[in-house]
């Protein structure tokens, strides 16, 4: 698939009461297949440039997303308004099991971009680990 589209990505982070941000942009792939939308990007090394795995963001008709990385660092986290959900999470120490509760979802795409945003917590164990915020934007490069 030819990387065409201009993805930009910003999480937020807070943990125990300090906040981090976070924001790339890069490019990538966003398709549509059936009822569903794909974002797909690479992840690079910030001292090589290399490539360290690939993420996709599955956007589904029931506005929920999945996130799958795959590569180094399996994961794959869900993210559906009201709901939670154990994910696999993997870290340079091994896979753990988080909880993930999405408080809400709101996806504004369409076939030539557009935007989503998702605000939810992970838990170790139903212990608070981080609320979370993500926003990403798609268009046309």
């Amino acid at each position: 698939m030819e990387e065409k589209h201009l993805i930009h990505i910003c999480n937020k982070q807070t943990i125990n009461g300090e906040t981090d941000e976070i924001c790339l942009t890069t490019m990538g792939t966003y398709v549509k297949k059936g009822d569903n939308r794909y974002i797909i990007y690479q992840e690079y090394d910030q001292e090589t440039g290399q490539p360290t795995q690939s993420s996709t963001l599955k956007i589904m008709s029931n506005d929920s997303i999945n996130l799958m990385r795959n590569r180094i660092y399996r994961t794959n986290l869900v993210l559906e308004a009201g709901k939670r959900h154990l994910c696999q999470y993997g870290t340079q120490f091994g896979s753990i099991m988080l909880g993930v509760f999405t408080q809400s979802v709101n996806i504004a795409l369409d076939d030539h971009g557009g935007s989503l945003e998702a605000k939810y917590t992970l838990d170790i164990d139903t212990s608070l680990a981080s609320e979370n915020e993500i926003l990403i934007t798609v268009k046309e490069a």
